[in-house]
């Protein structure tokens, strides 16, 4: 039960809006790397792999605190949960052991060549299947779960 490091960086200045301070959107933006990479390590970059990426379906931002200019930036990520298709990551954006944010993602398995929805192979769902449980600091809004259909 562990956090993960998945994605370093320093504050850029384009990062910075109008009033100097980190966009709303950067955080996203940042988290999305992290979930890059996670997805990528899932692929094991094998060429024999199909042509599957991933596609965030929700997002849940909880801003903390602000970054400054120049800072050093870590992410760490715990996964929440996966099935066949889907997996939940929960993303805390730190600098100098400070959390700033949270990003809490739910992404979907999508096949580029056929344009649908797809499930994961077998050495995707290992690389899940492999994740320590989440620990107890993490604490998610979004589920994986269906929500119930409104009749």
């Amino acid at each position: 039960m562990t956090w993960i490091k998945t994605w370093k960086g320093v504050v850029d200045k384009d990062w910075l809006d109008d009033l100097d301070h980190v966009n709303f959107l950067t955080y996203q933006r940042i988290a999305d790397l992290a979930s890059t990479e996670v997805w990528r390590q899932a692929k094991n970059d094998l060429a024999s792999e199909p042509d599957l990426h991933f596609v965030l379906t929700e997002t849940y931002v909880r801003y903390i605190r602000e970054l400054r200019l120049g800072a050093s930036v870590e992410i760490y990520t715990t996964l929440i949960a996966s099935d066949t298709k889907r997996f939940h990551l929960l993303h805390r954006v730190e600098s100098a052991g400070e959390v700033a944010c949270t990003v809490e993602t739910l992404n979907l398995c999508f096949d580029s060549a056929s344009r649908k929805v797809a499930l994961f192979t077998a050495s995707v769902r290992s690389y899940f299947a492999a994740w320590p449980s989440p620990p107890s600091d993490a604490h998610p809004k979004l589920a994986i779960s269906r929500r119930p259909s409104h009749s």
